[in-house]
């Protein structure tokens, strides 16, 4: 633009009706304007743009006629059969001038705009290069064939970048990558960012080859930089490229020097063996699976795309993904795909058949082996059954001769233990042991039928031993009801158990002798349940009933001499049944007994042992007790004439008598009246030597086992104190007054007895029987309020209010809740009720 030229930049006008006119022709944006906005830099795009979209002071472009003819740019002569080689610096030079017309500046171009020969003229026109038809001043080489098409030109920042290994592929296109890399500050060979701190070459993406899934041909490669170059890739890429040239030169006419390189066409060939090893592992169609696996749905959605299978079976019979599947082979010499599918087919085919043959040769040999050993089984099965047949009829034979009558016991007994010991399994299949004694039986018992056992108890014993030889299994059984099955057991019960049966109706009950006589001979013999049911049966019934029948007062014979005896063999029911009743008895017979009687103390001597401790304790306190009281208040006791008839009765039934029990006797009813009449005796002018004697006479009376006893040791040290004191006040010329005691109280008559048992009767009732009754009947009597607090517990117990304090009682123990804290002490029940008040 000139000095004289100015463009003005009020509004005018048409500026008003341009802006508020929608349908004006508003001019478009170019690309570059469209992406970097007020940024973008000013380009030959939008200089030649420009005329057509505002008014400005360059020359007008005119209208483009299409009514011209088409004017074609000369792309040169080639001459046939020569090939067409650029040298390197022809190529680079080529490049230059390409890149020349980017350089050139806003300025350049003007002169061409304003006299008209920027305009497009037939297909060698340019809006973006600013050439102009045939009005160029350069000459312009196409590399197309062509006239008239357009050389896609590399700028020098594609070229830049190209050389540092980023963006090959922009030699095929216009480099706007490149562009928009460079215009955003990006430098070849650096890193990207705003500090070039990132990656400097874009990442390579790894092709997986094949259309198999993730993993289907193992790991995956890891993705690598562009710039770290791999020598092995490289070589690789050499190698194919090199391999494809020396195939494509196979055709070529005239050049000998390429057809001594052309490698050869190599054939495979493979073996039988090779295709069987090959296959191992797949499972043909002709295969089938019926197992439970083969009814699970699978879908399987490793491939492109997904399929569902039948069951997991179908999973190992599928192929391998191979390499270089979905990669169409190309084919150098020919492209036949029907002739290469018809082979691929009959090579599969083939490689099939002799699978299945494989197969079958495999399944054959298994199959044979199969049946030897199946023939070797049915070979053993036959021995095993012929072996059987020789059995049964060995068995046979033995049956027939039990079948014959007579049968002896001898004879039986040897063709049971035959049977037993040469046929075992038949011995056991068929339950001969039961036969045998069903066989048996009732020939014992005919034998058995005039045995009288209470007079002969070992009679047909060795017979039986045999038998329980022969018959017995060798586990013992204790419970009747399997012990039943067992054969010799059987045979005892049915023959020996109803000679015992008769025998036991006619024994003597008192005359134990016999029975357990008989006992004790077959009890090694006798299987236990048997011995034990005769006792509780047949025996235990008689001596109850004789028990009963039994009078303790006018019987001759004791009842232990008979009785003591069956204790071996029936303790519990004697326990049980026989003691409480014979108890009884001699309670009722003890009613008009005196102590001076020794019969009783006989009567229950050989009981001490027998009947429980505690049963035994009992009936002395109730019966024998209170007899031995009343006999020691009888006593007198006189130092110058003693009299020890009542000592020597109560005495001689301490071996019988609890401790406690005599202890308690000698407290109550002989210490006193002895105590009194020491201290009379030492109150008048007492000789001391014959009160020692006297004293040391009755100290020897007393048994050991009662003499230590805390209690009488105490009236013992109360007696030597009196006698101490007695000496010190003689010694003293002192009074003996204060040795003045009160006489004992005069024994209770009866109805006074009478009276003192009903309040203590009454008493009893009135004694509290638990803690918490104990302790509300001590709040009653003081007035202190006692009752349950509704819904307060502490530890799953109830909590009381008594008085001004809350208590809760724990297994006896009383805790008191203190006013200050809520804590729980426990404390005596003095001080809980003083707290309480």
């Amino acid at each position: 633009m000139s000095d004289d030229e100015v463009e003005k930049f009020e509004i005018t006008d048409h500026d008003l009706e341009s802006e508020f006119n929608p349908f004006r022709n508003r001019g478009r944006l170019s690309k570059n304007k469209q992406i970097y906005g007020i940024w973008a830099d000013d380009s030959d795009e939008d200089v030649a743009g420009s005329s057509s979209r505002k008014p400005s002071f360059h020359a007008t472009k005119k209208r483009q006629s299409y009514t011209a003819p088409v004017s074609f740019v000369a792309g040169g002569v080639q001459q046939a059969g020569k090939k067409d080689e650029k040298k390197p610096k022809e190529e680079n030079q080529d490049e230059e001038e390409d890149d020349e017309p980017h350089q050139n500046t806003s300025s350049d171009e003007e002169p061409s705009h304003r006299s008209g020969l920027g305009k497009r003229s037939g297909f060698a026109g340019s809006s973006k290069s600013g050439r102009s038809g045939f009005g160029a001043s350069r000459n312009f080489e196409m590399d197309a064939d062509i006239a008239g098409l357009r050389k896609k030109g590399v700028d020098m920042a594609s070229r830049n970048m190209m050389q540092k290994g980023v963006g090959s592929w922009e030699k095929h296109t216009k480099g706007i990558g490149a562009k928009l890399l460079m215009q955003m500050g990006y430098q070849p060979g650096k890193g990207l960012g705003k500090n070039l701190q990132g990656i400097s070459a874009p990442v390579e993406a790894a092709v997986r080859k094949g259309r198999g899934a993730i993993g289907a041909y193992g790991p995956e490669v890891g993705q690598r930089v562009a710039g770290q170059k791999r020598e092995e890739k490289l070589d690789l890429d050499e190698e194919e490229a090199k391999e494809f040239k020396d195939k494509l030169s196979q055709w070529r006419k005239g050049d000998s020097s390429i057809k001594k390189k052309a490698s050869k066409v190599k054939y495979v060939y493979k073996t039988a063996d090779q295709v069987i090893e090959e296959g191992k592992g797949k499972i043909g169609p002709s295969i089938k699976d019926y197992s439970n696996l083969s009814k699970v749905k699978v879908i399987d959605m490793t491939g492109p795309e997904q399929r569902v299978l039948s069951g997991y079976h179908a999973i190992a019979g599928q192929r391998k993904p191979i390499e270089n599947e979905g990669i169409k082979e190309e084919l150098v010499h020919f492209d036949l795909p029907e002739l290469m599918h018809n082979l691929d087919l009959i090579v599969t085919m083939c490689e099939q058949d002799i699978l299945d043959k494989d197969r079958q040769v495999r399944s054959s040999k298994d199959r044979q082996i199969v049946m030897e050993q199946e023939v070797e089984k049915l070979g053993n099965v036959i021995d095993s059954q012929g072996k059987q047949i020789e059995s049964t009829d060995a068995v046979l034979q033995l049956m027939e001769q039990l079948c014959e009558k007579p049968l002896s016991l001898d004879k039986a007994a040897n063709c049971i233990k035959e049977l037993k010991e040469k046929h075992n399994s038949d011995y056991e299949i068929y339950e001969m042991g039961t036969m045998a004694s069903n066989l048996v039986s009732p020939i014992l018992r005919e034998k058995l039928k005039l045995w009288k056992p209470l007079e002969n108890p070992s009679f047909m014993m060795p017979e039986f031993r045999r038998w329980q030889r022969v018959l017995e299994n060798e586990k013992s059984h204790t419970l009747s009801s399997a012990a039943a099955k067992d054969p010799f057991h059987t045979l005892v019960w049915g023959s020996w158990t109803p000679s015992i049966r008769t025998a036991a109706c006619e024994w003597n009950c008192r005359q134990s002798g016999s029975m357990i006589a008989v006992l004790e001979t077959w009890r090694g013999v006798v299987p236990g349940w048997i011995m034990n049911s005769v006792v509780d049966n047949l025996v235990m019934p008689r001596l109850e009933q004789e028990v009963e029948n039994w009078n303790p007062l006018t019987d001759v014979v004791p009842v232990h001499q008979w009785l003591h005896p069956w204790i071996p063999f029936a303790e519990k029911r004697l326990i049980d049944n026989v003691y409480p009743v014979i108890r009884r008895k001699l309670s009722s017979a003890l009613t008009a007994w005196h102590p001076s009687d020794k019969s009783a103390l006989l009567m229950l001597r050989p009981w001490k042992k027998v009947f429980p401790q505690g049963d035994m304790d009992a009936f002395l306190v109730t019966n024998i007790l209170p007899k031995l009281q009343k006999a020691m208040q009888e006593l007198v006791i006189n130092p110058h004439h003693q009299q020890l008839d009542q000592w020597n009765w109560v005495i001689e039934w301490n071996e019988l008598m609890p401790l406690y029990a005599m202890t308690t006797l000698l407290e109550k009813f002989f210490f006193p009246q002895w105590l009194h009449v020491l201290t009379m005796w030492l109150s008048h002018s007492p000789n001391f030597d014959e009160i020692k004697n006297w004293y040391l006479g009755w100290k020897n009376l007393i048994p050991t086992l009662i003499k230590n006893q805390p209690v009488v040791k105490g009236k013992l040290t109360e007696a030597l104190q009196l006698m101490n004191r007695a000496a010190d006040a003689v010694s003293r010329n002192q009074s003996l007054a204060f040795l003045t005691a009160p006489p004992p109280p005069p024994p209770p008559t009866q109805r006074e007895a009478q009276e003192l048992m009903a309040e203590a009767v009454r008493t009893a009732g009135q004694i509290p029987h638990g803690f918490r009754e104990l302790l509300q009947k001590k709040c009653e009597e003081r007035g202190i309020l006692f009752m349950p607090i509704p819904n307060r517990y502490h530890e799953a117990k109830q909590v009381y209010r008594c008085g001004k304090i809350q208590v809760y009682l724990d297994r006896s123990v009383l805790f008191i809740c203190k006013s200050n804290a809520n804590i729980w002490v426990p404390s005596d029940l003095q001080s809980a009720l003083d707290a309480a008040m």
